[in-house]
C-alpha cells in the first residue's frame, strides 16, 4: 500500500504531484490558478454557471419558459418571479434561463466546426509552406475579406423561410465556417515555429510520413492555441447569436436572449426596464465571461507568457 511520504536515511520526503491521484492535482491546479488570475478565475465561475444552466434548465426553471398567465403580465421583481413577467405573463427567468440552453448549443457547435477547420487549414499550411502556403493563405485573405455579419444575415433569411431547416443548426454551420479563416493564420504562425524543430526533425529522420508528424508532433504543440482561440471565440459567436435573434433571424417560438431584447425589450422598455435590462447583462456576462477566461488561460498555457 503506497503511503503519502517516506523517510529516506531520517530524511522526510514529500510526495511530488505527479504522485497524486487525479482529483487532488485538479483541486491544486484550480486553486494555483486562481490565486494567480483571480480575474480569469472569475471568468471560470461565469462560463461554468452559464453551462450549468444550459444543461440543468428544466430543473432549475422556477416555471416553464411558455407558461403564460396573463392576470401577471409586467409584474416587477416578487416572491413569485424574482426578475418579474413579460406582457404575456411568462416568467422572465425562467425564459433567460431557457435561452443559455440556445446560446451554449450555437456557441460550441460553431467553435467546435471553426477550431477543427482551422487547426487542419493553419497546420496543413504552415508544415508544407512554399506554393501550398500561399493557395490556403489568398483562400484565407478571401475568406476574412467577406462581411461577416451581412453574410450572416443573408445566410439566415434565405433558410428562414424553409420550414424544414433547423435555424439552430443553421446559425451552427454558418458562423463555423466564417469564423475558420482568422483562427487558422494564428495557428500557421505557430506552426511555422514548431516545424523547425528537433523533434519534428527527429522524426522525419526516423520515417514518419507527413500526417504521421502533423498529427503526433505538430498539434500535440498547437492544441493549447487552439483551446485559446476557442475560448475567445465563444464570446463573440455568442454575441452574434444574440444579434441575429435580435433581428429576427433566430429560432422562432423558442426564447433566446436577442429575441427577448427585440421584441419584450424595445416595446415595453419604459413601461417595465426589466425587460430590457435583464437579457442585456446576461449576454454581457457570458461575452465577459467567456473573454477574460481565455485571457487567462493564454496566460497560463502560452510558455512565453508564463516565463514573464
Amino acid at each position: 500500500m503506497a503511503t503519502s511520504a517516506t523517510t529516506v536515511a531520517g530524511e522526510f520526503i514529500r510526495p511530488s504531484s505527479s504522485d497524486r491521484p487525479l482529483p487532488i492535482r485538479a483541486i491544486y491546479a484550480i486553486v494555483h490558478f486562481a490565486r494567480r488570475k483571480p480575474l480569469g478565475f472569475f471568468g471560470l465561475l461565469l462560463v461554468l454557471t452559464m453551462i450549468f444552466l444550459a444543461l440543468a434548465g428544466s430543473m432549475v426553471e422556477p416555471y416553464p419558459p411558455d407558461r403564460q398567465a396573463l392576470r401577471h403580465s409586467l409584474e416587477g421583481s416578487s416572491s413569485a418571479h424574482l426578475l418579474g413577467t413579460d406582457a404575456l405573463g411568462r416568467d422572465v427567468l425562467s425564459r433567460l434561463i431557457a435561452g443559455a440552453n440556445i446560446s451554449i448549443k450555437v456557441g460550441f457547435g460553431a467553435v467546435a466546426i471553426s477550431a477543427c477547420g482551422a487547426a487542419t487549414l493553419g497546420i496543413v499550411s504552415g508544415y508544407f509552406g512554399g506554393w501550398v502556403d500561399k493557395i490556403v493563405q489568398r483562400i484565407v485573405d478571401s475568406w476574412q475579406a467577406m462581411p461577416y455579419l451581412i453574410i450572416l444575415i443573408t445566410f439566415m433569411g434565405i433558410l428562414k423561410g424553409i420550414k424544414s431547416v433547423d435555424i439552430i443548426l443553421a446559425m451552427v454551420v454558418a458562423m463555423g465556417i466564417l469564423g475558420i479563416a482568422g483562427s487558422s493564420r494564428v495557428i500557421r504562425s505557430q506552426v511555422l515555429t514548431i516545424k523547425n524543430g528537433p523533434f519534428v526533425e527527429a522524426a522525419q529522420s526516423m520515417g514518419a510520413g507527413h500526417v504521421r508528424i502533423m498529427i503526433f508532433c505538430i498539434l500535440p504543440n498547437v492544441f493549447p492555441l487552439i483551446v485559446v482561440n476557442a475560448t475567445v471565440a465563444l464570446g463573440g459567436i455568442i454575441l452574434a447569436e444574440a444579434t441575429l435573434s435580435f433581428l429576427g433571424f433566430g429560432p422562432a417560438g423558442k426564447p433566446s436572449w436577442g429575441q427577448m431584447l427585440s421584441v419584450e425589450g424595445r416595446q415595453y422598455m419604459r413601461t417595465s426596464p426589466g425587460l430590457a435590462v435583464y437579457p442585456g447583462l446576461f449576454i454581457g456576462a457570458a461575452v465577459f465571461g467567456f473573454n477574460i477566461f481565455g485571457d487567462a488561460l493564454r496566460d497560463v498555457l502560452d510558455p512565453r507568457l508564463r516565463q514573464r
